[in-house]
């Protein structure tokens, strides 16, 4: 690092008389929720920092996405970006009153292909880069892997608003255009809603709560009334509730469980809350369960009426049953947007744009002619009706994986009112295809292109896209797109390609060339490296790994075995180090270099585990114990040891990487994607063959092996007058985390 000097200096302006004018009016970054490579292990301090260099590099604006929510219970996955609710949900100061789990990635969260380790357990020193066993984003501090009571829930979104309302308005002090959104249709928590509707048979003298219309009931019952309503589908932390049936006694009866032997279960009638979970505002009321021993009939009930049936009729009360609703009125998509937009405001987000994307789904050929695309522009329609019913202040965009559904992918110009002002969609093929012809037609809204920095299937390797970025852009011009953003996730990784789109939108002339020429005069004091990184951008960078069940996941192939050519660009890049200053520009390059050298210990690694899989394979056919334990000692444990020692490499080119929260997620996305199944799974079998415990070499390492480094993953070159700044500090000599606070009031 340089040294810091205790004199300053005057610092004059200099003399400047230039006007220029950029080719895009909106330029920007669209950061991609999901992976923790990304915007999920954004805090405060990293959207501020992220927005600083997007104004500093003469762009103004930043998206974001949010998947739908999901009804699956105990997930969590629900990104707390943007929080989906009534009005009636939402507090004076914008608080939510009722929301539902909700999750960014962590470390302790099964999903993508990952496996939840807590970092505490990691190898190769990776266990000091972070401070809590549960590592994600500082909104889950306290509910983390996923929160698990309403409070909880509502905590981790009312976190998040704060976090955005002040990242964005140091965003918009900068001139730089924010804006957030969700998917179409919209996906609303727990809904639908179905009614408990009570029959009542004469002659069987029982009661029969269901939330069908009695079909089976031969004409013996006749309606009573409603007692409540019930959600259709399951939900986190909800109970479903059950129909039993005593064939014998001619009982039906509601509950979450046979209220004695003798009961059937017949069918799941719906879904509501726990005894324990109740919503504010009278939402829900209790289903009390009453027994009537002389008739032998259960009755769930949860209205006024039902009560004092019940009690005066000889029943009496076992218990309560569950929370259902008290009302049953299903609320339309607009009155959700209206609670989104509503919350928005009430918490002061500072907001120039909502989007709301069309899902990946459509990339795979989605027609107009299909009842989904019609939901769809409904969907879109409701958003513009609320936008206006709450007058709110931002404008409404559509994004999404294609521009529209084919065979003509422009419909949205013609079917989207005034409402909506832009018309957007990342490049298609994640980036591969071009720009979409179709934005020539497009003549009613602005129009966005978004072409891709990085794309997830190469997430945890090095990915050069500059040349390819030109292109998008030069065709995007070409359309008539009035604005040019880069998806992303990681940002020093992908910090040459944004690069180049932030210069190309002030200098249309610029070519692939000259970027690198210059980029690695700024970047590393000498123009050499260009020839290296201009020669193996793009396709011609090696791409050693792939989508498995999520993002950049390794695979056992001996194929890798054969790729050392590939990577000798990496000595070539490694003989310019000698001409490189001391001090930040040597830091810079350094990043490359052990970025690439990574990169080359991703293929040996994959080698490694190819060549000790098939021996294992080997081990395990031989059926005769003692020659097998001699096989798995002779010809498994060494390229076992193998394995660890490439690994180990590979990991410590990594760990010297990390200066940034991406290179932070990619640590997590590596050990609990791919080692765990490349080294950390297989050693139970080969100990089993073995009959003794792994030692020594074919053991990981918990130290890191590597050179000292300090980091600072998130840097901050400005700093609101008054406001408490806190930087983390990584110190790799045997790498641990601190954490300092700075007050600049």
């Amino acid at each position: 690092a340089l040294p810091i000097s205790e004199t300053t200096s005057e610092f004059c302006l200099p003399d400047v008389d230039e006007f220029s004018e950029p080719t895009f009016e909106i330029r920007g970054l669209q950061p991609f929720h999901d992976f923790p490579e990304g915007p999920d292990w954004w805090g405060e301090n990293e959207y501020k920092a992220v927005t600083t260099q997007i104004s500093k590099q003469k762009m103004n604006f930043i998206g974001l996405h949010t998947y739908p929510y999901d009804p699956t219970p105990g997930t969590g996955r629900d990104e707390p970006t943007v929080w989906v609710g009534l009005k009636n949900d939402v507090n004076d100061d914008g608080t939510v009153k009722n929301s539902y789990p909700t999750s960014y990635a962590n470390t302790m969260r099964n999903q993508w292909g990952y496996t939840a380790l807590p970092t505490g357990n990691y190898s190769y020193g990776a266990s000091r880069i972070f401070d809590t066993d549960c590592y994600g984003n500082p909104v889950q501090v306290g509910n983390c892997p996923l929160p698990t009571t309403p409070e909880g829930y509502n905590a981790v979104f009312d976190k998040t608003g704060i976090m955005l309302k002040n990242s964005f308005e140091h965003a918009q002090s900068l001139n730089v255009k924010t804006c957030v959104g969700t998917e179409t249709s919209l996906s609303t928590p727990m809904s639908p809603i179905a009614s408990l509707n009570l029959y009542y048979s004469k002659t069987r003298q029982d009661n029969f709560l269901t939330t069908t219309e009695c079909a089976e009931c031969e004409n013996l019952y006749e309606f009573v009334r409603v007692e409540g309503f019930v959600y259709a589908h399951p939900f986190p932390e909800s109970v479903a509730l059950n129909t039993y049936y005593n064939g014998q006694l001619q009982d039906n009866v509601l509950s979450v469980k046979p209220p004695a032997e003798g009961y059937v279960l017949v069918r799941t009638e719906g879904y509501a809350f726990s005894n324990s979970t109740r919503l504010s505002g009278n939402v829900t009321t209790t289903l009390l369960m009453y027994y009537n021993a002389d008739i032998h009939d259960h009755l769930s009930v949860s209205t006024p009426e039902g009560e004092a049936y019940a009690k005066t009729h000889g029943y009496t009360l076992v218990g309560s049953v569950a929370n259902v609703l008290a009302n049953g009125t299903v609320s339309t998509p607009k009155e959700y947007y209206e609670g989104i937009f509503m919350r928005i405001q009430k918490l002061g987000i500072p907001l120039d744009y909502y989007w709301i994307w069309t899902p990946e789904g459509w990339d795979g050929g989605m027609t107009s002619t299909n009842p989904v695309f019609k939901a769809a522009v409904d969907d879109l329609a409701s958003a513009g009706q609320a936008h206006a019913a709450v007058n709110a202040s931002f404008k409404l965009a559509t994004c999404g994986w294609v521009v529209g559904p084919l065979p003509d992918r422009s419909i949205f110009d013609r079917v989207l009112s005034s409402d909506y002002s832009a018309i957007t969609s990342i490049d298609m093929h994640v980036g591969n295809s071009p720009v979409d012809p179709a934005y020539v037609n497009i003549t009613k809204h602005d129009k966005w292109a978004i072409p891709w920095m990085e794309d997830d299937p190469g997430l945890t390797a090095p990915e050069l896209w500059v040349n390819r970025t030109l292109m998008h852009m030069e065709d995007a011009k070409k359309y008539g797109c009035q604005g040019l953003l880069g998806i992303h996730w990681r940002t020093v990784q992908t910090s040459p390609q944004i690069a180049a789109m932030a210069q190309k939108s002030w200098n249309f002339g610029l070519t692939s060339n000259d970027f690198w020429k210059s980029w690695s005069i700024d970047e590393f004091g000498i123009p050499d490296p260009a020839t290296v990184f201009a020669a193996v951008e793009s396709f011609n960078l090696p791409r050693p790994v792939n989508w498995g069940g999520g993002p950049g996941a390794f695979a056992g192939n001996i194929a890798q075995c054969t790729w050392g050519s590939k990577y000798d660009f990496v000595d070539t890049l490694a003989s310019m180090k000698s001409k490189v200053k001391p001090g930040s520009c040597l830091d810079r390059f350094e990043y490359w270099l052990n970025s690439f050298q990574y990169m080359r210990g991703i293929s040996r690694t994959e080698c490694a585990w190819g060549q000790y899989n098939a021996a294992i394979k080997k081990v395990g056919k031989e059926s005769d114990p003692a020659t097998r334990q001699r096989m798995a000692e002779t010809l498994a444990l060494p390229l076992r040891e193998q394995l660890v020692q490439n690994a180990t490499e590979m990991m410590t080119y990594l760990l010297q990487t990390v200066s940034s929260t991406g290179e932070m997620g990619t640590i997590m996305n590596v050990l609990s994607h791919s080692l765990v199944h490349a080294i950390d799974e297989p050693a139970a079998q080969l100990e089993s063959y073995l009959g003794r415990a792994l030692t020594g070499k074919a053991v990981p390492s918990r130290a890191y092996a590597g050179p000292t480094k300090l980091a600072v993953p998130t840097v901050r070159s400005v700093v609101t007058k008054g406001e408490s700044c806190c930087f983390v500090l990584l110190y790799c000599a045997e790498c641990f985390f601190v954490q300092q606070e700075y007050d600049r009031r």
